[in-house]
């Protein structure tokens, strides 16, 4: 492959409805590659149909993105994967999306003149002829039961194979990540290549003057309460820090009540007797989602920022927190560790007494809670989206030297 410009046929599924982690990480990394000059050309694919990149300037950093289903309606992607369980039928719907994959990928290359590259930001690939590119973002359906929904994991086991066996090359989101991919999935370790995330420009320190509405509109005060940043689901690891909380002295727990924003997701996760308790005493608040711009401003009033997440490929919110001069009580374990590096207290997410040692000093050593706040801004300034996206267009380059593109 020459040193000039490529396209990129980028999957984009997750910008469709409501988008979670892997939703704003393809967010971000579309608009900054549509920013690079080394992306001559770059088309979106989601739910079936490429779309230009000026779809991104109809999209908000909200989890709900309308412009993006309107055009492609969730309700028939999902009676088109109803359709592909039927027996017979999944070949032909296979078929179906190896045409209309290979056509994006042949108009994206006779409008740009460029050769062209599908990469998959989600793991599972979709039927196609030309080099392909996967993104692995963690293998935490390959764990413990529970963690997430039979159906999904099934879904995926199913199609892992055939992706795998697809890419020309692979991308792990850690060092952790890539690890697991050899470890379990047995791939080879010189097929991936290690390209970090990292946290949207909007998150930064705001000063408390700037942070008052958006406190005030959630009932809030500046460094008066614990949070957490995420969906509510089994892997989250709530009801522990839950349980850890809980443990704190009556007079620490009542000045910094624990604040989680993050909408409902499957499984369960606080919903027993002693979260409706929390509730109901206002030592636990859940606030839903929360727009970035509120988020921005609960980061940085925060007293400390927890995410003891049982496992996890990344772990996104640990970075946001640190770029918004946030303490952070992060797992020890998994991909957190290695995204925290030294600027973190780091736990062990099965251990509520280690969870509720860990909040309880950085409630009571403002020294601490000081050095965090300065050491996590500048472990996150080393991780740059420009950084990240340099990363994915070396791989993809290496990826379109290794067979024969698309054009």
């Amino acid at each position: 492959m020459t040193g000039g410009p490529i396209g990129v046929l980028l999957g984009a599924d997750s910008l469709a409805g409501r988008r979670s982690g892997v939703g704003r990480m393809t967010l971000q990394i579309a608009r900054t590659l549509r920013r690079q000059a080394a992306i001559g050309a770059l088309s979106l694919m989601i739910q079936g149909r490429p779309f230009g990149p000026e779809l991104l300037d109809r999209i908000t950093d909200e989890p709900e993105a309308p412009e993006a289903p309107a055009a492609a309606p969730v309700r028939l992607a999902a009676m088109q994967r109803h359709l592909s369980r039927l027996p017979g039928l999944a070949p032909l719907n296979a078929a179906r999306i190896r045409r209309a994959m290979n056509g994006a990928a042949a108009n994206l290359a006779a409008r740009s003149g460029d050769p062209v590259v599908y990469h998959e930001m989600n793991m599972i690939a979709r039927p196609f002829d030309g080099v392909t590119v996967v993104t692995v973002n963690d293998l935490s359906w390959r764990l413990a039961d529970g963690l997430h929904p039979a159906e999904r994991v099934a879904w995926i086991e199913r199609r892992l194979p055939g992706s795998l066996a697809q890419a020309t090359r692979l991308v792990a989101i850690s060092a952790f990540t890539a690890s697991e991919m050899v470890n379990r999935l047995g791939v080879k370790r010189d097929r991936i290549d290690v390209v970090p995330l990292a946290a949207a420009a909007v998150f930064r320190p705001m000063s408390a003057e700037e942070a008052a509405p958006a406190l005030a509109r959630h009932g809030l005060t500046g460094r008066g309460y614990i949070l957490s940043v995420s969906t509510l689901e089994p892997r989250k690891n709530f009801d522990r820090l839950l349980a850890a909380h809980a443990s704190l002295p009556p007079s620490l727990r009542a000045r910094h009540p624990l604040v989680i924003a993050g909408g409902r997701g499957w499984g369960a996760a606080l919903t027993d007797p002693k979260a409706d308790e929390a509730l109901r005493g206002g030592h636990l608040r859940l606030l839903g989602h929360v727009p970035d711009e509120d988020l921005v401003a609960l980061y940085s009033a925060s007293t400390a920022v927890a995410y003891p997440s049982l496992y996890e490929g990344f772990g996104l919110p640990v970075l946001e927190a640190m770029a918004c001069a946030a303490p952070v009580v992060a797992s020890a374990t998994t991909a957190t560790g290695e995204t925290a590096g030294d600027a973190a207290l780091l736990v062990d997410p099965l251990d509520e007494a280690d969870i509720a040692a860990a909040l309880r000093r950085i409630i009571e050593d403002p020294a601490l809670a000081d050095r965090l706040r300065q050491d996590g801004v500048r472990r996150a300034a080393g991780f740059t989206w420009e950084r990240t996206t340099a990363g994915l267009t070396r791989t993809e380059r290496a990826a379109g030297g290794c067979v024969n593109i698309m054009r």
